[in-house]
């Protein structure tokens, strides 16, 4: 009879000798098993929740800041509305993307459109610009720059009147430096004294008198 020889066995990925763990690796593989079931499902859901708050605090370490609140439209609103807590919600950004103006709270009447999801910022209120947020019984007098000492924003002053004759007359006390620009600057001033400051603005005869903080 022709003799047959035996077909050799192909490797297999389980074939040859066990695997050696490192022995450290092997003590705890002993440890975990003669561990309880609840003592083995306490240390899975501890090593999750870790998992999860490690992804989340990478989420949110963007490099556009950390998280803001900001207040965006639920609805598409038309010029004249008034805002109401109904028309906007909080959602969060990144800090280096939040518009400058973004507003906090919902009050106001819209001037320009503001689309649902957009954020709203003071440039969509109609009482926008240096008459933004004056105190109640306050106006802004524009004065030419060119005949004031260098002022800046939030400085307080009282304005002095003076007239032919040289005496001098308190216009306006405590009036507020309120917006600074290239040729003008805006005083927040009494209602009532609007008019005085004014007119000594128009000829000249205007002084400021800077007070302490």
């Amino acid at each position: 009879m022709p003799l047959t020889r035996p077909v050799p066995r192909r490797p297999t990925p389980l074939s040859g000798p066990p695997v050696v763990l490192p022995t450290w690796l092997d003590h705890l593989a002993e440890r975990w098993w003669a561990a309880s079931p609840r003592a083995r499902l306490a240390v899975t859901l501890l090593a999750t929740i870790a998992l999860l708050a490690a992804a989340l605090g990478h989420a949110a370490a963007t490099p556009y800041g950390p998280p803001t609140t900001v207040l965006v439209a639920t609805r598409d609103l038309a010029p004249g509305d008034p805002l109401s807590a109904a028309d906007l919600r909080r959602r969060t950004i990144p800090r280096d993307l939040v518009p400058d103006g973004a507003l906090g709270r919902a009050e106001g009447v819209l001037a320009a459109a503001l689309p649902a999801g957009a954020i709203a910022t003071d440039r969509h209120l109609g009482d926008g610009g240096v008459v933004a947020n004056l105190p109640a019984g306050r106006v802004a007098v524009a004065v030419a720059a060119e005949r004031l000492p260098t002022l800046t924003a939030g400085m307080r002053a009282d304005l002095i009147g003076a007239d032919h004759d040289g005496r001098a007359t308190v216009l306006g006390r405590d009036a507020v430096v309120w917006a600074v620009e290239v040729d003008t600057v805006w005083f927040a001033v009494d209602a009532g004294d609007a008019v005085a400051v004014t007119g000594a603005a128009a000829i000249g005869s205007l002084a400021v008198v800077v007070l302490p903080p």
